[in-house]
Order: C-alpha cells, then structure tokens, then sequence
C-alpha cells in the first residue's frame, strides 16, 4: 500500500498506462485487511487513469484441510498454489510488464536471497522502487493518503510491534512465540488453528524445531 501511494505522489506523466492490482485475499487475514485493501483501491482510482483489480478469495485452513496436512515451514505450498500461481496467471493473461514490489531498506537480504532464486525466464521486471524507505515511512504515507492502516500493526508490547508483517494468523512459518501471540490477540483464528492441527495430524510453525535441525537448514 506504501509503495501504491508513493507512485499515486509522482508526476502524471510517470504514472503507468495501465495499474493492475492483484490482492490473494484470505479468510485468516486480520479482520480489517479486505477493507483496507478495497480502501486503496478507491484511492488508485482516484490517481491514475485506468485502474484494474483482480481478488481471489481462499482459507489457507481450508486448505490445509483439504490437503490433510499443514507444510514444513520451508514448503510454501499454500503460498504457492494460492497467491503465486493466480498472480502469475494474472499477470501472463493480462502482459504485465512491471511488477512492482515493496521491499524496504531492513529487507536487503530478503531481496538478495530472493534474487539468487528466482529464475531468469519471468515474462515480466520486477523493480523494488522504495527499499530506501523504512516501515516509519510507510505508515505515514498510507496514513496521509489512504487514512488508516489495519489494527494489527498498533498491537505493541514494550514499545514494538507485535506482528511485523499482516500475513496469515497463524502463518506456517510462525515461530512459537509468534503463534503465542496468536493466541493472545486473536484467539478465534488460534481456536481454528489448532483445530486443524487435531483434524491433520500435523502442527504449525518451528515450534517442534525451534533448536534448529538438518531438515529446517536445508533450504
């Protein structure tokens, strides 16, 4: 949302021909994020002349469910089959030429390893237009533009945030201490999580692997 403000803020004459927005919605996202979302879109079109919105709608627990069994923290398969996957299709169909991606500055080595991975036959440029920015920037341009942020990222203790980024709640990769907190501000969606930990066999998180082992270092 922060980098959608920062390109609504530049010159018309650099704005995109074409303004694709592409948001994998899912049911164990924050209560407040589909509104958010649909929020900015308002405001795209608002900005920029032809603005396009492309939702698709999933339960990662669900998912889980249907697949009887919850991934190994270094098995994307939900990420994959329900975000990537639709995005990429999206994005073939429509001859995207430009995915643009908010990385900020504290994610410098997300983006080298993600770089070292990533295949050299993408249909489409990824640019990374405000890593020099930081996540103080980032709520103070969407605050100034959009108006508000999801509650989830005012949920503090001791000063700092509780939850870094608004993905799933639980998400697979969550350590223990972040599925505990789960559980502390969001008891409803750590009821269904553990519910779908009886239901498969399987659990969520490192929690099993917190020490570190050969399967969680192979990556």
């Amino acid at each position: 949302m922060a980098l959608l403000c920062w390109l609504g803020e530049l010159p018309t004459d650099h704005h995109p021909c074409e303004l694709h927005l592409f948001y994998a919605d899912f049911k164990e996202h924050s209560p407040d994020t589909l509104k958010f979302v649909l929020d900015g879109w308002s405001w795209a079109e608002s900005r920029f002349e032809k603005v396009f919105y492309k939702q698709t709608s999933n339960s990662v627990m669900d998912f889980f469910e249907d697949y009887n069994f919850i991934p190994h923290p270094t098995n994307s398969k939900c990420s994959h089959e329900l975000k990537i996957l639709p995005m990429l299709k999206y994005c073939y169909e429509h001859q995207i030429d430009i995915d643009l991606v908010g990385y900020v500055s504290k994610e410098k080595a997300r983006l080298k390893k993600v770089q070292s991975k990533r295949n050299d036959d993408l249909f489409f440029r990824k640019e990374y237009p405000i890593m020099s920015q930081n996540d103080d920037w980032c709520f103070e341009i969407v605050k100034k533009h959009i108006g508000w942020y999801p509650a989830i990222y005012d949920i503090t203790e001791n000063g700092k945030r509780v939850f870094s980024h608004n993905n799933c709640l639980p998400c697979k990769n969550m350590t223990s201490k972040q599925f505990s907190n789960v559980a502390k501000y969001y008891p409803s969606f750590f009821e269904r999580a553990i519910e779908v930990e009886q239901n498969t066999g399987s659990y969520f998180g490192r929690n099993k692997c917190d020490t570190g082992c050969a399967v969680c270092d192979f990556d």
